[in-house]
């Protein structure tokens, strides 16, 4: 399937009509594309466009939140930021000023941005839980929806036709594949990646409408950034909302948050943190953003007057459901309210397509309208739930009012519930969380959705420990070498397109065996336990610290030179000799080998920097071990 999006975008790019920065945006692209780039260089350019400069000089300033003095010079906004960066936020804010208006009449372009702009806001307030530095995840969230910029621009009448018809989104995008050849969120991918952004973030941007099916391990920092992304499109809609659809809207906008690791209560400040920079940068961009007074408020009071609003309470979990609803109208305002709680849907007007779709799809649930509940009723029950799919779901049929009293006949041939006809939102919330508990008491759910959810606090609390589990070592909490290893990556990729300084620093406890042979293995686990916390203590905080593996440790060390990855690891194996290791009772000494790399115009990647690395260790050891050795033959 990427692939054939993959050959669709080519032919798209050569048409020549798909978004693209330009003026000096176009020049700084080209400029940081260059091994010979420098500061100076890339200075001089924005100085030519004082709109960007103003801009770079801004977001400097925002990132570093005031844990530095206040950045004046535009050559110290472009250092502090790196080449990379500033690449990637003169692509996103070019792309604000030329798209601001096109001939699909149906897309809302200033819409469109503003939301966008809460979204980039969002992502980098929440870079953390993403495991991925805020400024790049800004970038990431600006242009994570680009691809439906990117289709009303290039087919702007036929896209205009697909949004006429307010589609569901699930609907949306099955349109823009079969109209276009792929949809907007695998074009959004492509765009990223013709624009060189790193991988991760391309990756993430294909799935982060639909986290559920992403194939990404639960734990990975590609699904950390997914949900992320996820969460930020959620609030950037949000914003972008009147009263009523925003009440309508918060169950999917909490369930988007518990994926990500926040709890219910994490939401509001949260929220309210992205609304003041969403309205300064909308003035800076001249967007329009509104104006909110309580933003606690907004997320937690009752529905307006008169509006029967969704239960924030209520946490749906990301079931599946498939839907046989014969009047596509009805079929399309079912499918608006479960696909803005985050629900997988599979969506059906006829007996044979759903009998199709649960031959192809496990199900979790089905909710299946019935005219009433005569022997045609019961057949199509049956034939149904005859399939295996169909067997395990939990069942709802929709019907009339006027047939409620023949239900009962509904219930023997396998229905589990039942929803009348003219349903008011709360039954039909009701009524998927009486299915939701059953569907979790079974075990109906895969992989992740297999945890039943109370509630959003406590599915936030069980995603953080999944994630801290699969990322964290557990005898010395650093983080692991699966984690260690894709920092490793990240940072290298980094560093090569920003022409930044990059060292790597392996650690080795010297005969750690004979601690093993001599004292016993929880001598030998408290020893490195307790070395990780002096190493880790020792290293500073954009330092990424990770157990290599048995009694070795690594240091990734962005923006660090080879002579000062010298002097870390000399002194790290200085204030080890200085200590006593093991138990309290009967304490000893250690010491550690070292050996340190450096990214120069040799390393091919981030393996082989790591190799290198591994080879100054071996020369530390084969030296008599207890110093420090450099792969290029220095010393400190």
């Amino acid at each position: 399937m990427i692939e054939v999006a993959k050959a669709r975008f080519a032919s798209l790019k050569a048409g020549g009509m798909l978004p693209s920065p330009q003026g000096v945006a176009l020049a700084v692209l080209e400029l940081t594309q260059r091994h010979d780039a420098s500061i100076q260089d890339l200075t001089l350019l924005v100085q030519t466009d004082p709109a960007m400069a103003a801009r770079i000089l801004r977001y400097a300033n925002a990132v570093h939140g005031g844990s530095l003095r206040h950045i004046a010079s535009l050559t110290h906004a472009i250092v502090f930021l790196g080449l990379f960066r500033v690449r990637q936020i003169a692509l996103g804010f070019s792309l604000v000023d030329h798209y601001r208006s096109g001939a699909c009449e149906a897309f809302d372009y200033l819409g469109y941005w503003t939301a966008s702009l809460a979204a980039g806001i969002t992502a980098q307030q929440v870079a953390t839980q993403a495991q991925c530095p805020p400024d790049e995840s800004f970038t990431c969230g600006l242009l994570s929806g680009i691809g439906r910029l990117a289709l009303a621009t290039v087919f702007p009448a036929e896209y205009g036709v697909l949004l006429q018809g307010h589609l569901s989104s699930l609907e949306l995008r099955q349109a823009e594949t079969s109209s276009f050849g792929l949809d907007h969120a695998a074009l959004s991918a492509e765009l990223l990646e013709d624009w060189g952004l790193p991988e991760i973030f391309c990756q993430a941007v294909r799935y982060h409408e639909i986290p559920g099916e992403s194939p990404f391990p639960p734990g990975s920092r590609t699904q950390a950034l997914t949900n992320a992304l996820h969460f930020s499109a959620k609030v950037g809609q949000l914003l972008n909302l009147d009263d009523v659809q925003r009440w309508e809207r918060l169950p999917s906008l909490y369930h988007a948050a518990a994926q990500l690791g926040l709890e219910d209560t994490d939401v509001p400040p949260l929220v309210e943190g992205v609304v003041r920079q969403w309205q300064d940068w909308g003035r800076e961009l001249r967007l329009p953003t509104r104006e909110f007074s309580d933003i606690h408020s907004l997320l937690s009071a009752p529905p307006p007057p008169g509006e029967e609003g969704g239960q924030t309470g209520l946490m749906m979990m990301p079931m599946r459901l498939t839907l046989l609803v014969p009047s596509p109208e009805h079929l399309r305002r079912l499918a608006d309210a479960l696909d803005a709680m985050g629900l997988a849907l599979d969506l059906a007007t006829d007996k044979t397509t759903a009998l199709r779709l649960l031959q192809q799809n496990q199900t979790d649930v089905m909710l299946v309208e019935l005219p009433d509940c005569g022997d045609a009723a019961i057949r199509t029950l049956y034939e149904l739930r005859a399939t295996e799919a169909g067997r395990q779901a939990y069942c709802i049929v929709l019907i009339p009012p006027q047939a409620e009293t023949q239900v009962a006949k509904l219930m023997l041939a396998g229905a589990a519930d039942y929803l009348l006809s003219n349903y008011s939102e709360a039954a039909l919330l009701a009524r998927l969380y009486a299915a939701q508990r059953v569907v979790s008491l079974q075990g109906a759910v895969r992989s992740e959705r297999e945890t039943a959810i109370r509630s959003s606090g406590e599915w936030a609390r069980n995603n953080r420990r999944l994630l801290r589990e699969a990322l964290t070592d557990p005898l010395t909490r650093l983080h692991n070498r699966r984690y260690g290893l894709d920092r490793l990556r990240h940072e290298w990729s980094f560093a090569r397109h920003s022409h930044a300084s990059l060292s790597c620093i392996l650690l080795d406890i010297d005969h750690f065996k004979r601690i093993n042979d001599e004292r016993g293995h929880a001598a030998g686990d408290l020893v490195l336990a307790q070395v990780a916390r002096l190493v880790e203590s020792s290293c500073r905080k954009n330092d990424v610290v990770f157990r290599y593996g048995g009694e070795e440790f690594c240091i990734v060390s962005p923006g660090t030179s080879l002579r000062e990855a010298l002097r870390l690891a000399q002194r790290i194996g200085a204030a080890v000799r200085q200590e006593a290791f093991g138990p309290p009772q009967a304490p000893f000494r250690v010491t550690l080998s070292a050996g340190v790399a450096t990214l120069g115009t040799d390393t091919e990647d981030a393996e082989s920097l790591l190799a290198q690395a591994d080879r100054a260790l071996y020369a530390a050891k084969t030296a008599g071990r207890d110093r420090v050795m450099a792969a290029r033959g220095e010393h400190p």
